[in-house]
């Protein structure tokens, strides 16, 4: 065994690219979340303004409404009704990135987490040989000091 020299992990640059790429992962989730939040949130304003549509048509009924009225209100709700649903399909498709990007991160953090495992095996089978050596290098010192001439 070398005793000269320090622990070295010959996958240490394989395990730094596990994590960066973990990291990279992290953040790309974080990106997509506050995507679907953002739309999630979209989406809310977006009913909301079809009630309060809905609202001020039943609140109104006692006002005499002219037919081109009528026609922009609903107009104005089939646009809102359509937006509803491109933010609801929005939001499922970015519901399935999210879970993608999950997936990667969990496949991420797994082969990192097996690097460091593996690394500190290998630092515990190190540290094992070289207590050994030492041992031995005291015994040795030992019985040369002890010995008679």
């Amino acid at each position: 065994m070398k005793t000269g020299g320090r622990f070295r992990f010959p996958l240490e640059t394989v395990l730094k690219v596990r994590s960066l790429r973990e990291e990279q992962a992290r953040l790309e989730l974080a990106q997509a979340q506050n995507q679907l939040a953002r739309s999630r949130q979209a989406l809310i304003e977006t009913e909301a303004l079809i009630s309060g549509a809905l609202t001020r048509m039943k609140e109104a009924r006692t006002r005499n409404w002219q037919a081109s009225e009528y026609q922009m209100v609903f107009r104005y709700l089939e646009h809102l009704k359509q937006a509803r649903e491109g933010w609801r399909e929005q939001v499922a498709r970015e519901e399935e990135i999210v879970a993608e990007k999950k997936l990667v991160l969990e496949k991420c953090h797994q082969e990192r987490r097996l690097l460091e495992n593996l690394r500190d095996k290998k630092y515990a089978e190190f540290r094992r040989e070289l207590m050994k050596f030492l041992e031995n290098q005291s015994e040795a010192i030992l019985l040369a000091r002890w010995s008679p001439s």
